[in-house]
């Protein structure tokens, strides 16, 4: 596969501020540190990169693709002091990374998993822009 294809492909996993995060594995093996701490906005990192040691241990290959974006969707921590939420609660389902606030368009949910492709697509119909790097190849 091409870089754009890997791009494409890979599944929203993480999101900080103004930055989300994507991997080419399946969103529930992808891991960072603290994922499993609540609230995620003061205690989660970014996702781990692929490692030596993961080689050691016979874990195949993934790839993290990082961009910035801006959009007036919600993220879960909003409306919250501290959000009763973490990146594994987030992931596996039970609250959408961002959605559509009560005075925007409705119906609008990016669930952990979206393909960076479909998420793309999502800002952009929501009114907002994605910044992806340029990349040779």
């Amino acid at each position: 596969m091409s870089y754009k294809e890997d791009r494409d492909n890979a599944k929203l996993c993480y999101i900080s501020g103004d930055w989300a995060y994507f991997t080419t594995q399946d969103v529930t093996e992808q891991w960072g540190d603290d994922w499993n701490d609540a609230p995620y906005e003061y205690n989660a990192g970014r996702p781990y990169e692929y490692a030596d040691y993961h080689k050691e241990k016979g874990i195949a290959p993934w790839q993290i693709f990082e961009v910035a974006f801006v959009s007036h969707l919600s993220a879960p921590d909003e409306g919250h002091t501290n959000s009763p939420y973490c990146v594994q609660d987030i992931n596996r389902g039970d609250v959408p990374w961002l959605q559509s606030s009560a005075w925007s368009k409705p119906g609008i949910r990016i669930m952990a998993g979206t393909t960076f492709k479909e998420f793309v697509t999502i800002i952009n119909q929501a009114g907002g822009t994605v910044y992806v790097p340029y990349a040779m190849g």
